[in-house]
Order: structure tokens, then sequence, then C-alpha cells
């Protein structure tokens, strides 16, 4: 049987990303794991791509103050699924990037995400962050469907 003691989760503040949370934080409580939430920031004025796009125009790019209060919401939700080690992780970075290269430096042997931008165009075309972690991560990925949640 598989025994993970380090769940990662990545949030961006979103009702997606919090049900990847609430996933994650059900996983940390079954496994008696510690919980890691990490959300990615970048400082950033205007929209992060130069596109008449409306879609790639508003990327969302956190500031990291804003990576702050996105951590402590999803706190309070892992608290709320009986999770009694929790760590808060601001990372820098875009944020497949930053997640996956956090999963590598601090032993964590979880990722889990929402599926946001799977079913895009826009993810399809130019990338999203499940498709990007699942790439490049050293780790298993766990893939949460938020289609209920506005994904």
């Amino acid at each position: 049987m598989i025994k993970y003691s380090k769940i990662a989760v990545g949030t961006d503040g979103s009702e997606t990303s919090m049900a990847a949370v609430r996933a994650a934080a059900s996983l940390a409580r079954l496994y008696e794991a510690k919980l890691v939430i990490m959300s990615a920031w970048h400082a950033a004025s205007g929209p992060l791509l130069n596109s008449s796009h409306p879609d790639l125009a508003s990327v969302a790019v956190s500031e990291e103050e804003a990576a702050e209060q996105q951590l402590l919401k999803a706190k309070a939700a892992a608290e709320e699924e009986g999770v009694s080690e929790i760590e808060l992780r601001k990372v820098a970075g875009v944020p497949a990037e930053a997640m996956t290269k956090e999963v590598q430096e601090t032993g964590i042997d979880l990722l889990v995400v929402g599926n946001k931008g799977i079913n895009t165009l826009t993810g399809r075309v130019f990338g999203n962050i499940p498709t990007e972690v699942v790439r490049s991560s050293s780790v298993n990925v766990m893939i949460v469907n938020t289609a209920e949640h506005g994904s």
C-alpha cells in the first residue's frame, strides 16, 4: 500500500483550487500526513501576456500579499477537513514550475492540483497548470475534478 507522508496542493484562491485543497486535506487526514499548501506569486504589473485575446490577457498573476491571503483561506478550509499538520509556502514564479521545483526540494510525495484549464481551448493550445505539473513532476500527481466549482 502506498503511504503518503507529505502531501502538497497548490491554490490561487479560486473556488476550483479550494476544491483541490479540500481533497488534499481529506487525503492528508486519512494518511495522517503533513499538508503543504502552496501559492505561487509573481511580481508583475498589467497582463502577464501582451495579447488582445481576452483569455490570454487575463492570466492570473498573484502578488506576494495576495498569495498570503490565498494561503490563509486555504488553511482554514484544510482545518475544516481535520488536518492536524499544515505548512504554508509562498513560492515565487510561474505556478507549474514553482510547484514542481518546490516538490523536488522538500520531499513531498504527492502533489494535488485542480483540473482548471484542461478542457479549455486556451489551455489546450497554450498549456495549463495541471498538464504542465503532470509533465514535469517527479512525484505522483492527483488531479481533482473541479467541474462543479466552475472549472
